[in-house]
Order: structure tokens, then C-alpha cells, then sequence
């Protein structure tokens, strides 16, 4: 499947939002919706999982065809699993929806078992933004100033890398990429938020990061960390190499998707609303500029797009698990 450049898929998303509409609704959902709709974010407030939400929904609430609020609700237990497991259990009515964060639902299965939901029965409405795509990074004082020279390093000892603990995103990420890189590593472990195994990589603690690319731009510009290989099929970094000059383009495949569900058994045509609603609220101008703002991509998917991107991303993580288990 052909990737784009970050620049292109900005661009495409606006236009081919209207793609993404099904103007056709059934009669049974005329009434629809008729009461306020819960947003489930399986997470504490304050992180991307919560943020994300927070800046659509009131957007998304202007295009449903009657009008109701969209309440966001924190459910914070079990790394997500609680607030998951509720979403899946909620009346199939398209009055419950909720955010799953791919792959880290697949990590927490993984580590907890799969028996109190199927990610793949849920009703699927869309996503919230194009999927975060990685790079790996040092410090600006740092000795490596190419990835060929973190190879030559690699060849020597292990690459001290920075990461959250094994039920992060950034784990997973950091554990495939170096064994796609063949890079030897050692893996510096238990730092809280992606800012600060970032911070780690600045002071010194390890010699590299892999962290998500808005991330990663942030630092960038304060002039205190230096990319030196892209996980994207397309580098966004000039004279950065990136999945294709790397000759591994299952790089591009590493990434954070923000999916958005209801659950199992929701009617067709409820959630073709809430699909169109959420389209259209992507392409808002308030969206865009905030999305512009935190070097975002906000792009949607159709319900059927949806579940193919969780059907490849389910075999992409079922190839690599065993890394993430040894660990």
C-alpha cells in the first residue's frame, strides 16, 4: 500500500473528507440521537488519549443531525482496561463511544489476557488523526551525529535506549525497531511519559530514543535533540533516512493509532451518523488549527477502513509479540 508524505496526507485528508460521508440514513435513525452521547477515554485526563477527545468532541457535536452533547468520561483503571471492557459491554445503541489506543489494547492483552473483550466485534465509528509514525533521535551534544554512526556504535556495545515500562506504546515501538535496525540494545527503563525518556536521551542517560514524531518536533525545535533515522516510508526530516533508504519498510508499520468504537451490534445506520459526524469534525477549521498547531495529521477513516487497519495492525503485532514478551 503506497505511504505519503506528512505534507501530502495534510492536504489529502480536507479533500477527501466528503469521501468519508454516507448521506444516506436509514428511517429507524431519524430520531438518532435523541440524548446526550458518553465519550469513554479508558485513560487519566491530561495525556494524549484524553486530550484528543477533549478538542473533537464539542467539533463533532455540530454535525450530527440533532443536537446533544458528547461527554467525555475519564474510566482510569487497569492501564485502560476497565474503561475498554465498559465500552464493550455498553448497550449497542450508538449513545456509548469510546477511544482505543492501538497497539497498546493489543500490549495489554498480551499481559493480561483476552477474555474481556474482542477488539475485533467492536461497531466501528472512524480515527482520530492519521497514526503517529516514529524516529529515533539523540541529544544535540551528542558524539552520534548520523545514523551510521549509531550503527558503528551498535557494532561496538549495545545502544543504551530511553523508554517507558513494557505496558507502553514506546516500548513496543522501541523493541521492534531496534530489531528491524538490528541494533544491539539496553534498554533504560521506567521513565513515566514520553517527555521524559525524551529529557532522559537529552541529559545523557541513553544514547538514543524512539519516540513519536509530534513528540519529536517539539524538541527539535527547542534546538535540544537531533533525529538521525525516520520510521516513515517518506522521511518528514530533510537529509534524515528514512523506512525506504533503511531497506525495512515494515518501519512504517510502528505506529499509534487513535481508534474510535461502539459497541458490538450497533445498527448500520447509527454508525454511519456518528462516522459522518466525526469526519467532518476533522476537517473543521478549529480542528485543523489545533492539529496544525501540534504537528498532527487529522485524518478518518471510513467504519470499513477501520477495521482493516486493526486487522493489519493485529497481524503486524502478532509477528513481533515474542520481542515484546522476552523483552
Amino acid at each position: 500500500m503506497n505511504r505519503f508524505t506528512r505534507r501530502e496526507i495534510v492536504v489529502s485528508a480536507g479533500l477527501a473528507a466528503p469521501a468519508l460521508i454516507l448521506p444516506r440514513v436509514a428511517h429507524g435513525a431519524a430520531a438518532f440521537p435523541s440524548k446526550n452521547i458518553q465519550f469513554v477515554i479508558p485513560y487519566a485526563p491530561g495525556g494524549g488519549f484524553d486530550v484528543y477527545p477533549r478538542v473533537v468532541a464539542p467539533v463533532m457535536e455540530k454535525y450530527l443531525p440533532n443536537k446533544v452533547n458528547i461527554v467525555p468520561i475519564n474510566i482510569a483503571a487497569g492501564a485502560g482496561s476497565r474503561g475498554v471492557t465498559q465500552l464493550y459491554r455498553s448497550k449497542p445503541d450508538g449513545y456509548t463511544i469510546g477511544i482505543i489506543n492501538i497497539p497498546g489494547m493489543f500490549i495489554l492483552q498480551q499481559q493480561q489476557g483476552a477474555g474481556a473483550y474482542d477488539l475485533s466485534k467492536f461497531s466501528w465509528i472512524g480515527t482520530m488523526g492519521e497514526g503517529e509514525r516514529y524516529v529515533i533521535s539523540v541529544g544535540s551534544n551528542s558524539p552520534l551525529k548520523t545514523y551510521a554512526d549509531l550503527k558503528a556504535l551498535s557494532a561496538k556495545r549495545p545502544v543504551k535506549l530511553s523508554v517507558t515500562g513494557p505496558e507502553g506504546t514506546a516500548y513496543a515501538a522501541t523493541m521492534i525497531g531496534a530489531q528491524l535496525l538490528g541494533l544491539k540494545t539496553q534498554l533504560i527503563t521506567g521513565y513515566k511519559g514520553s517527555a521524559d525518556y525524551v529529557v532522559a536521551a537529552i541529559r545523557g542517560d541513553s544514547d538514543a530514543v524512539i519516540a513519536a514524531i509530534p513528540t519529536t518536533l517539539r524538541f527539535i525545535r527547542g534546538g535540544t535533540i537531533r533525529a538521525l533515522a525516520s520510521f516513515e516510508t517518506h522521511s518528514s526530516f530533510p537529509g534524515v533516512p528514512d523506512a525506504t533508504a533503511l531497506g525495512q519498510p515494515e518501519l512504517d508499520n510502528i505506529s499509534v493509532e487513535r481508534l474510535i468504537a461502539a459497541p458490538p451490534g450497533v445498527p448500520a445506520d447509527i454508525q454511519n451518523i456518528l462516522s459522518t459526524a466525526l469526519a467532518k469534525a476533522l476537517t473543521d477549521p478549529i480542528v485543523v488549527k489545533w492539529a496544525k498547531e501540534n504537528d498532527l495529521i487529522m485524518k478518518s477513516r471510513t467504519p470499513q477502513e477501520t477495521a482493516r487497519l486493526i486487522a493489519d495492525q493485529r497481524a503486524f503485532f502478532d509477528k513481533w509479540k515474542k520481542y515484546l514478551v522476552t523483552g
